[in-house]
Protein backbone atom coordinates (compact mmCIF):
# COMPACT_ATOMS: atom_id res chain seq x y z
CA UNK A 1 0.00 0.00 0.00
CA UNK A 2 2.72 2.48 0.98
CA UNK A 3 4.73 1.59 -2.14
CA UNK A 4 1.71 2.28 -4.32
CA UNK A 5 1.20 5.70 -2.73
CA UNK A 6 4.89 6.55 -3.12
CA UNK A 7 4.84 5.45 -6.76
CA UNK A 8 1.79 7.60 -7.51
CA UNK A 9 3.42 10.61 -5.83
CA UNK A 10 6.60 10.09 -7.86
CA UNK A 11 4.58 9.64 -11.02
CA UNK A 12 2.70 12.88 -10.56
CA UNK A 13 5.95 14.73 -9.85
CA UNK A 14 7.46 13.31 -13.03
CA UNK A 15 4.35 14.33 -14.96
CA UNK A 16 4.56 17.87 -13.56
CA UNK A 17 8.24 18.02 -14.49
CA UNK A 18 7.49 16.85 -18.02
CA UNK A 19 4.73 19.44 -18.41
CA UNK A 20 7.03 22.18 -17.09
CA UNK A 21 9.74 21.17 -19.57
CA UNK A 22 7.22 21.15 -22.43
CA UNK A 23 5.96 24.59 -21.38
CA UNK A 24 9.52 25.94 -21.23
CA UNK A 25 10.28 24.49 -24.66
CA UNK A 26 7.16 26.06 -26.16
CA UNK A 27 8.02 29.40 -24.57
CA UNK A 28 11.55 29.28 -26.03
CA UNK A 29 10.09 28.41 -29.42
CA UNK A 30 7.63 31.33 -29.30
CA UNK A 31 10.31 33.78 -28.16
CA UNK A 32 12.66 32.57 -30.90
CA UNK A 33 9.93 32.98 -33.49
CA UNK A 34 9.21 36.51 -32.25
CA UNK A 35 12.90 37.44 -32.53
CA UNK A 36 13.17 36.06 -36.07
CA UNK A 37 9.91 37.74 -37.12
CA UNK A 38 11.06 41.10 -35.75
CA UNK A 39 14.34 40.70 -37.64
CA UNK A 40 12.45 40.09 -40.88
CA UNK A 41 10.25 43.11 -40.15
CA UNK A 42 13.31 45.33 -39.76
CA UNK A 43 14.79 44.02 -43.03
CA UNK A 44 11.48 44.60 -44.84
CA UNK A 45 11.18 48.13 -43.43
CA UNK A 46 14.71 48.97 -44.52
CA UNK A 47 14.09 47.55 -48.00
CA UNK A 48 10.89 49.58 -48.32
CA UNK A 49 12.68 52.70 -47.13
CA UNK A 50 15.45 52.11 -49.65
CA UNK A 51 12.93 51.49 -52.45
CA UNK A 52 11.13 54.76 -51.65
CA UNK A 53 14.42 56.65 -51.59
CA UNK A 54 14.15 57.70 -47.98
Amino acid sequence: MIQMVMASIGGSAATRSMLAQRRAFMLRKVVGFAIVASGFAVIAAQALQHALGG
